[in-house]
Protein backbone atom coordinates (compact mmCIF):
# COMPACT_ATOMS: atom_id res chain seq x y z
CA UNK A 1 0.00 0.00 0.00
CA UNK A 2 1.38 4.10 -0.90
CA UNK A 3 2.23 5.28 1.96
CA UNK A 4 -1.11 7.87 3.16
CA UNK A 5 -2.83 6.25 1.02
CA UNK A 6 -6.34 5.96 2.56
CA UNK A 7 -7.91 2.90 3.52
CA UNK A 8 -11.77 2.21 1.41
CA UNK A 9 -14.72 3.16 3.84
CA UNK A 10 -16.50 0.09 4.61
CA UNK A 11 -20.39 0.56 3.75
CA UNK A 12 -22.95 -2.18 5.44
CA UNK A 13 -26.21 -2.69 3.91
CA UNK A 14 -27.66 -4.56 6.03
CA UNK A 15 -31.06 -5.92 4.99
CA UNK A 16 -33.92 -7.73 7.09
CA UNK A 17 -36.11 -9.63 4.74
CA UNK A 18 -38.51 -8.93 3.03
CA UNK A 19 -36.78 -6.03 1.47
CA UNK A 20 -37.67 -3.59 -1.39
CA UNK A 21 -35.33 -3.89 -3.94
CA UNK A 22 -35.06 -0.16 -4.60
CA UNK A 23 -34.17 1.03 -1.32
CA UNK A 24 -30.81 -1.17 -1.39
CA UNK A 25 -29.90 -1.26 -5.50
CA UNK A 26 -30.09 2.34 -5.71
CA UNK A 27 -28.00 3.40 -2.67
CA UNK A 28 -25.10 0.37 -3.64
CA UNK A 29 -25.16 1.58 -7.19
CA UNK A 30 -24.54 5.17 -5.90
CA UNK A 31 -21.10 3.88 -3.86
CA UNK A 32 -20.02 1.47 -6.94
CA UNK A 33 -19.98 4.39 -9.42
CA UNK A 34 -18.07 6.74 -6.94
CA UNK A 35 -15.95 3.63 -6.77
CA UNK A 36 -15.70 3.59 -10.49
CA UNK A 37 -15.12 7.43 -11.35
CA UNK A 38 -12.28 8.31 -8.62
CA UNK A 39 -9.21 8.01 -10.04
CA UNK A 40 -7.35 6.97 -6.53
CA UNK A 41 -7.76 3.94 -4.15
CA UNK A 42 -11.89 3.17 -3.90
CA UNK A 43 -13.19 4.88 -1.68
CA UNK A 44 -15.89 2.34 -0.42
CA UNK A 45 -16.40 -1.07 0.10
CA UNK A 46 -19.73 -2.10 0.55
CA UNK A 47 -20.89 -5.21 1.80
CA UNK A 48 -25.04 -6.22 1.82
CA UNK A 49 -25.47 -8.29 4.58
CA UNK A 50 -28.85 -10.48 5.02
CA UNK A 51 -30.29 -10.17 8.21
CA UNK A 52 -32.07 -14.04 7.56
CA UNK A 53 -31.07 -17.04 7.98
CA UNK A 54 -28.71 -17.38 4.48
CA UNK A 55 -27.59 -15.32 2.46
CA UNK A 56 -30.47 -15.09 -0.21
CA UNK A 57 -32.76 -11.61 0.36
CA UNK A 58 -36.27 -12.17 -0.62
CA UNK A 59 -37.83 -8.79 -1.96
CA UNK A 60 -41.33 -7.71 -2.43
CA UNK A 61 -40.72 -8.09 -5.56
CA UNK A 62 -40.00 -11.57 -6.22
CA UNK A 63 -37.00 -11.19 -7.19
CA UNK A 64 -33.88 -12.13 -4.58
CA UNK A 65 -30.71 -10.73 -3.74
CA UNK A 66 -27.53 -12.57 -2.77
CA UNK A 67 -25.91 -10.79 0.33
CA UNK A 68 -22.46 -11.13 0.78
CA UNK A 69 -22.69 -12.39 3.99
CA UNK A 70 -25.06 -12.91 6.75
CA UNK A 71 -25.60 -11.65 10.71
CA UNK A 72 -24.22 -15.07 11.93
CA UNK A 73 -20.84 -15.16 10.09
CA UNK A 74 -17.78 -14.68 12.56
CA UNK A 75 -16.72 -11.54 11.18
CA UNK A 76 -20.03 -9.33 11.92
CA UNK A 77 -20.14 -10.71 15.70
CA UNK A 78 -16.96 -9.38 16.88
CA UNK A 79 -15.62 -5.85 16.58
CA UNK A 80 -12.60 -6.73 14.13
CA UNK A 81 -14.13 -5.40 10.98
CA UNK A 82 -14.46 -1.05 11.48
CA UNK A 83 -17.30 -0.29 9.95
CA UNK A 84 -18.03 3.02 8.96
CA UNK A 85 -21.50 3.85 7.89
CA UNK A 86 -24.18 1.16 8.74
CA UNK A 87 -27.37 1.20 6.48
CA UNK A 88 -30.48 -0.39 7.42
CA UNK A 89 -33.27 -1.64 4.88
CA UNK A 90 -36.56 -3.13 4.86
CA UNK A 91 -40.08 -3.19 3.89
CA UNK A 92 -42.11 -0.55 4.96
CA UNK A 93 -44.52 -2.87 6.07
CA UNK A 94 -43.38 -5.45 8.19
CA UNK A 95 -43.36 -2.43 11.20
CA UNK A 96 -41.47 -4.33 14.20
CA UNK A 97 -41.51 -7.64 13.39
CA UNK A 98 -37.27 -8.45 13.60
CA UNK A 99 -35.88 -11.11 15.00
CA UNK A 100 -34.29 -9.72 18.16
CA UNK A 101 -31.07 -11.07 17.76
CA UNK A 102 -30.59 -8.52 14.65
CA UNK A 103 -32.21 -5.71 17.04
CA UNK A 104 -29.04 -7.08 19.66
CA UNK A 105 -26.45 -6.56 16.79
CA UNK A 106 -27.99 -2.86 16.05
CA UNK A 107 -27.54 -2.00 19.39
CA UNK A 108 -23.89 -2.88 19.60
CA UNK A 109 -23.22 -0.59 16.37
CA UNK A 110 -23.96 2.04 18.30
CA UNK A 111 -20.89 3.24 19.32
CA UNK A 112 -18.86 1.61 16.76
CA UNK A 113 -19.68 2.76 13.82
CA UNK A 114 -19.29 6.47 12.49
CA UNK A 115 -22.92 7.06 10.91
CA UNK A 116 -25.95 4.83 11.18
CA UNK A 117 -28.72 5.63 7.85
CA UNK A 118 -31.97 3.66 7.47
CA UNK A 119 -33.76 4.03 4.40
CA UNK A 120 -37.41 3.91 4.73
CA UNK A 121 -38.61 1.11 6.60
CA UNK A 122 -35.67 0.35 8.51
CA UNK A 123 -36.45 3.37 11.28
CA UNK A 124 -38.77 0.91 12.53
CA UNK A 125 -36.37 -1.58 13.31
CA UNK A 126 -33.49 1.28 14.71
CA UNK A 127 -36.25 2.97 16.75
CA UNK A 128 -36.52 -0.85 18.69
CA UNK A 129 -32.93 -0.14 19.78
CA UNK A 130 -33.71 3.47 21.82
CA UNK A 131 -31.15 4.87 19.89
CA UNK A 132 -33.60 7.11 18.04
CA UNK A 133 -35.54 9.07 21.22
CA UNK A 134 -34.79 12.62 21.66
CA UNK A 135 -33.98 12.19 17.97
CA UNK A 136 -35.30 13.96 14.56
CA UNK A 137 -36.37 11.72 12.45
CA UNK A 138 -38.31 10.69 8.95
CA UNK A 139 -39.63 7.85 7.03
CA UNK A 140 -41.43 7.23 4.02
CA UNK A 141 -45.03 9.32 3.92
CA UNK A 142 -47.10 6.72 4.32
CA UNK A 143 -46.25 5.20 7.16
CA UNK A 144 -45.50 8.42 9.51
CA UNK A 145 -48.32 8.59 11.01
CA UNK A 146 -47.43 4.88 12.32
CA UNK A 147 -43.96 5.23 13.75
CA UNK A 148 -44.89 8.35 15.65
CA UNK A 149 -47.38 6.42 17.07
CA UNK A 150 -45.88 3.51 17.97
CA UNK A 151 -42.54 5.52 18.94
CA UNK A 152 -43.96 8.52 20.48
CA UNK A 153 -40.16 9.90 22.28
CA UNK A 154 -38.79 10.32 18.16
CA UNK A 155 -39.37 13.59 16.66
CA UNK A 156 -41.04 12.46 13.21
CA UNK A 157 -40.22 15.56 10.37
CA UNK A 158 -42.42 15.18 7.78
CA UNK A 159 -41.53 17.02 4.93
CA UNK A 160 -38.06 16.11 4.19
CA UNK A 161 -36.89 13.19 1.81
CA UNK A 162 -33.95 12.94 4.56
CA UNK A 163 -32.60 14.38 7.86
CA UNK A 164 -29.99 14.38 9.75
CA UNK A 165 -29.70 14.19 13.80
CA UNK A 166 -25.99 13.89 14.81
CA UNK A 167 -24.59 10.49 13.55
CA UNK A 168 -28.22 9.60 12.25
CA UNK A 169 -29.36 9.59 9.04
CA UNK A 170 -32.95 8.82 8.09
CA UNK A 171 -34.44 8.54 4.54
CA UNK A 172 -38.20 8.25 3.10
CA UNK A 173 -36.32 5.53 1.05
CA UNK A 174 -36.72 4.59 -2.58
CA UNK A 175 -35.44 7.54 -4.79
CA UNK A 176 -34.38 9.21 -1.77
CA UNK A 177 -32.36 6.65 -0.80
CA UNK A 178 -30.21 7.66 -3.85
CA UNK A 179 -30.32 11.09 -2.34
CA UNK A 180 -28.72 10.07 0.60
CA UNK A 181 -26.21 8.10 -0.29
CA UNK A 182 -25.27 10.67 -3.02
CA UNK A 183 -25.04 13.69 0.17
CA UNK A 184 -22.95 10.89 2.03
CA UNK A 185 -20.59 10.98 -0.56
CA UNK A 186 -20.84 14.63 -0.72
CA UNK A 187 -19.64 14.63 2.72
CA UNK A 188 -16.90 12.67 2.38
CA UNK A 189 -15.04 13.37 -0.72
CA UNK A 190 -16.37 17.22 -1.93
CA UNK A 191 -19.70 18.28 -4.02
CA UNK A 192 -17.77 17.54 -7.14
CA UNK A 193 -17.58 13.34 -6.91
CA UNK A 194 -21.24 13.73 -6.01
CA UNK A 195 -21.97 15.70 -9.28
CA UNK A 196 -20.23 13.25 -11.13
CA UNK A 197 -22.08 10.43 -9.95
CA UNK A 198 -25.56 12.45 -10.32
CA UNK A 199 -24.41 12.97 -13.83
CA UNK A 200 -23.47 9.35 -14.81
CA UNK A 201 -26.63 8.33 -13.04
CA UNK A 202 -28.53 10.71 -15.64
CA UNK A 203 -30.40 12.04 -12.46
CA UNK A 204 -31.98 15.83 -13.33
CA UNK A 205 -31.08 16.87 -9.79
CA UNK A 206 -29.66 16.35 -6.21
CA UNK A 207 -32.06 16.60 -4.28
CA UNK A 208 -31.04 18.57 -0.52
CA UNK A 209 -32.28 17.15 2.57
CA UNK A 210 -34.65 19.58 3.15
CA UNK A 211 -36.90 19.05 -0.23
CA UNK A 212 -40.43 17.66 0.44
CA UNK A 213 -41.42 14.53 0.16
CA UNK A 214 -44.32 15.64 -1.91
CA UNK A 215 -42.74 19.10 -3.62
CA UNK A 216 -44.64 21.19 -5.85
CA UNK A 217 -43.18 19.66 -8.73
CA UNK A 218 -44.46 16.08 -7.66
CA UNK A 219 -47.43 17.69 -7.45
CA UNK A 220 -47.78 19.06 -10.76
CA UNK A 221 -46.82 15.35 -11.95
CA UNK A 222 -49.35 13.77 -10.48
CA UNK A 223 -51.71 16.12 -12.26
CA UNK A 224 -54.57 14.02 -14.42
CA UNK A 225 -54.29 17.20 -16.74
CA UNK A 226 -52.17 16.94 -19.72
CA UNK A 227 -52.05 20.78 -20.18
CA UNK A 228 -50.45 20.86 -16.17
CA UNK A 229 -48.13 18.11 -17.00
CA UNK A 230 -46.93 20.02 -20.05
CA UNK A 231 -46.48 23.68 -18.52
CA UNK A 232 -43.99 21.92 -15.86
CA UNK A 233 -41.35 21.39 -17.23
CA UNK A 234 -41.58 24.33 -19.62
CA UNK A 235 -41.23 26.18 -16.49
CA UNK A 236 -38.48 25.12 -15.05
CA UNK A 237 -36.69 25.80 -18.34
CA UNK A 238 -37.99 29.10 -18.20
CA UNK A 239 -37.55 30.49 -14.87
CA UNK A 240 -35.29 33.21 -15.59
CA UNK A 241 -38.58 35.06 -17.46
CA UNK A 242 -41.80 36.90 -15.85
CA UNK A 243 -44.21 34.00 -16.33
CA UNK A 244 -46.89 35.79 -15.31
CA UNK A 245 -50.73 34.16 -15.54
CA UNK A 246 -50.99 35.90 -19.18
CA UNK A 247 -47.56 33.96 -20.79
CA UNK A 248 -48.21 30.52 -18.92
CA UNK A 249 -51.71 30.67 -20.79
CA UNK A 250 -50.26 32.05 -24.11
CA UNK A 251 -47.76 28.99 -23.89
CA UNK A 252 -51.24 26.54 -23.30
CA UNK A 253 -52.88 28.59 -25.93
CA UNK A 254 -55.46 28.70 -23.50
CA UNK A 255 -57.58 32.05 -21.89
CA UNK A 256 -55.88 33.47 -18.53
CA UNK A 257 -59.51 32.26 -16.99
CA UNK A 258 -59.12 29.05 -18.23
CA UNK A 259 -55.59 28.17 -16.80
CA UNK A 260 -56.14 29.85 -12.94
CA UNK A 261 -59.34 27.03 -13.12
CA UNK A 262 -57.17 23.86 -14.15
CA UNK A 263 -54.46 25.18 -11.30
CA UNK A 264 -57.46 25.96 -8.91
CA UNK A 265 -58.59 22.48 -9.52
CA UNK A 266 -55.83 20.53 -9.92
CA UNK A 267 -52.80 22.23 -7.63
CA UNK A 268 -55.11 23.54 -5.51
CA UNK A 269 -53.74 26.63 -5.75
CA UNK A 270 -52.95 29.81 -8.37
CA UNK A 271 -50.34 30.00 -11.13
CA UNK A 272 -48.69 32.67 -9.40
CA UNK A 273 -48.00 31.16 -6.00
CA UNK A 274 -47.20 27.91 -8.07
CA UNK A 275 -44.36 30.02 -9.37
CA UNK A 276 -43.06 30.87 -6.15
CA UNK A 277 -43.30 27.70 -4.73
CA UNK A 278 -40.82 26.37 -7.65
CA UNK A 279 -38.52 29.39 -7.42
CA UNK A 280 -38.44 28.92 -4.04
CA UNK A 281 -37.37 25.01 -4.51
CA UNK A 282 -34.73 25.91 -6.90
CA UNK A 283 -33.42 28.25 -4.63
CA UNK A 284 -33.35 26.24 -1.98
CA UNK A 285 -31.05 23.78 -3.89
CA UNK A 286 -28.94 26.36 -5.22
CA UNK A 287 -28.73 27.72 -1.06
CA UNK A 288 -27.45 23.81 -0.14
CA UNK A 289 -25.19 23.08 -3.02
CA UNK A 290 -23.46 26.03 -4.62
CA UNK A 291 -21.40 29.05 -2.71
CA UNK A 292 -23.73 31.72 -5.42
CA UNK A 293 -24.05 34.93 -4.18
CA UNK A 294 -28.16 35.95 -3.38
CA UNK A 295 -28.22 37.86 -6.54
CA UNK A 296 -27.11 34.91 -8.67
CA UNK A 297 -29.58 32.72 -6.71
CA UNK A 298 -32.25 35.85 -7.65
CA UNK A 299 -31.67 36.09 -11.18
CA UNK A 300 -31.58 32.45 -11.52
CA UNK A 301 -34.44 31.31 -9.90
CA UNK A 302 -36.41 34.41 -11.84
CA UNK A 303 -36.87 36.59 -9.14
CA UNK A 304 -36.76 40.23 -9.41
CA UNK A 305 -34.23 40.90 -7.42
CA UNK A 306 -32.17 40.25 -4.54
CA UNK A 307 -34.38 42.18 -2.22
CA UNK A 308 -37.58 40.21 -3.19
CA UNK A 309 -35.97 37.13 -3.32
CA UNK A 310 -35.13 37.55 0.79
CA UNK A 311 -38.35 38.77 1.13
CA UNK A 312 -40.48 35.73 -0.28
CA UNK A 313 -38.29 33.40 1.03
CA UNK A 314 -38.57 35.07 4.51
CA UNK A 315 -42.23 34.46 4.63
CA UNK A 316 -42.06 31.15 2.94
CA UNK A 317 -39.60 29.78 5.72
CA UNK A 318 -39.99 32.47 8.41
CA UNK A 319 -35.73 33.02 8.01
CA UNK A 320 -33.64 34.46 5.54
CA UNK A 321 -31.54 33.36 2.79
CA UNK A 322 -28.92 33.15 4.22
CA UNK A 323 -29.51 32.23 7.59
CA UNK A 324 -30.79 29.05 5.55
CA UNK A 325 -28.01 28.60 4.38
CA UNK A 326 -25.65 28.72 7.79
CA UNK A 327 -27.93 26.89 9.40
CA UNK A 328 -27.21 24.01 6.49
CA UNK A 329 -23.56 24.34 7.27
CA UNK A 330 -23.71 24.04 10.69
CA UNK A 331 -22.59 20.17 12.25
CA UNK A 332 -25.16 18.81 13.48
Amino acid sequence: MMPNQPLAKIIVILSIPPIDLFNIVGPMEVFRLANCLTEKKMPYRVELVSAGSDKQIESESGISLIGHSTLADKKWKSSVIDIDTLIISTNIDTMGMYPPHTIDWISAQENRVRRICTVSGGIFALAQTGMLDGKHVTTHWRVMDEFAKHHPRVHVEDQPIWVRDGNIYSSAGMSSGIDLALNLIADDHGEALAAEVTKEMVLFLRRPADQAQLSYSLMAQDSHHRSVKTLQPWIHEHLTQDLTVNVLADQLAMSRSTLIRIFKHELNTTPAKYIENIRIETAQRFLQMTNMSLDQIATKCGFTSADVFRRVFQRKWGMSPLSYRQQLKQPQ
